[in-house]
């Protein structure tokens, strides 16, 4: 009776834990959730937006995080499906830009002190519903370097939000819809700006990844300079709101499955009087990493920019790391030293790897490279890495 006990207990928690799980179609927007409306994939690779730069997340309202400092050279991030942002908040926040800072702005409906301030109103469209395959919705820039022909088209659960009116003496216009509606601007204010776009949901898991619009993604967000940046967690619709202990560890999946098999032990212990104390956990497969999805749009954006010298540089990096790690060389050897070392541990000869050297240190002269010297300074890496043993 016990052993039909147990294994009944067992099936039931496999079944539990291994069963389908639902879409989960929340609106979360926050960096926490990789459910197709959260926003894990942006924050997951926001570093490379603005490298070398710090980015800090904001809990606790940005009166509360900054206390009486206000910042130079940074950037606020505001995205969410509505943001009402409270009084002293909001000062704050103008305070900031008016300051020389840069705040950008993203949600389907504004408080009325923003939009007062600002002098702008938004018409909110329809959105599209997840069950419409064929109709879309496109969006664009009015940039001609950023614009692309035909749109970046979005169908489902997108929205189609547009500005009915706003203030046209300090207004830039960055973007439209493909009816030519205005869906994103950027607005002065003192010494600083604000960029507002009016389709929040653009920016989720889900049209990055299931519609690859990373693209659009990253220009929206190439606005904003290379600064220091707050990423606000505390104006997000998936902000933590905990009714219980109990009821937060059966909301997540990873500790719902740790209740149940601690529920198993116990029962175990207590059927065979702690004989058998504990069993094998079955192998779980960790979860795949999204954000490797947007390794080429990073890649293409450096292309972009024409960064070549820094794609060389980070070249030459990996480089010397491969030295380290594979030949156990220390890189810090007068350079004569280090190419016959690494010559002799490879089997590359060493005329090969003095070009690198050479290549190498002519880029610490300059300020910049063309096509054809990262082309040149790619093609001897290659040789290197296939010749090496």
């Amino acid at each position: 009776m016990a052993l039909l006990l147990v294994t009944g207990f067992i099936l039931l928690v496999v079944a539990i834990v291994y069963a389908p799980q639902p879409v989960d179609w929340t609106a979360s927007y926050s960096k926490r959730h990789s459910v197709p409306l959260g926003m894990s994939l942006v924050y997951d690779v926001v570093d490379e937006l603005f490298p070398q730069k710090e980015v800090r997340v904001s809990n606790s309202g940005v009166a509360d995080f900054l206390e009486d400092a206000i910042p130079l050279n940074t950037n606020l991030l505001f995205i969410n499906d509505q943001l009402e942002m409270d009084a002293e908040d909001w000062t704050k926040v103008w305070e900031v830009a008016t300051a020389g800072n840069h705040v950008f702005l993203a949600a389907d409906r504004f408080s009325t002190n923003i939009t007062d301030s600002l002098g702008f109103e938004i018409q909110q469209g329809m959105a599209l519903p997840r069950i419409l395959l064929n109709d879309s919705i496109g969006y664009n820039f009015a940039n001609r370097q950023l614009k692309v022909a035909g749109h970046y088209w979005y169908g489902r659960t997108i929205t189609n939000n547009y500005f009915l009116n706003y203030d046209t003496l300090k207004t830039t216009v960055l973007g439209y819809d493909h009816k030519g509606q205005t869906n994103f601007v950027r607005i002065r204010c003192g010494d600083g700006a604000f960029y507002i776009n009016s389709n929040p949901i653009a920016f989720t898991n889900y049209h990055l990844i299931n519609d690859n619009k990373s693209e659009y993604v990253f220009k929206s967000l190439s606005y904003l300079p290379v600064a220091n940046t707050i990423w606000d967690e505390k104006y997000k619709s998936g902000a933590p709101v905990v009714a219980s202990q109990m009821a937060f560890v059966l909301e997540n999946r990873s500790l719902r499955m740790a209740w149940y098999l601690f529920l198993l032990g116990v029962l175990l212990f207590m059927v065979f009087q702690g004989k058998r104390r504990q069993r094998a956990i079955p192998v779980v497969e960790a979860p795949r990493n999204s954000s490797l999805d947007f390794v080429e749009t990073i890649a293409r954006l450096y292309f972009l920019n024409q960064n070549h010298l820094n794609i060389a540089q980070k070249r030459y990096q990996f480089f010397l790391d491969f030295l380290r790690s594979k030949y156990y060389l220390d890189t810090s050897l007068p350079e004569s030293r280090l190419i016959e070392e690494a010559s002799r541990k490879s089997g590359v000869p060493e005329r090969t790897l003095a070009a690198i050297f050479r290549m190498a240190a002519n880029m610490d002269k300059v300020s910049r490279i063309s096509h054809e010297d990262l082309h040149q300074f790619n093609r001897q890496l290659e040789f290197f890495y296939k010749n090496c043993h």
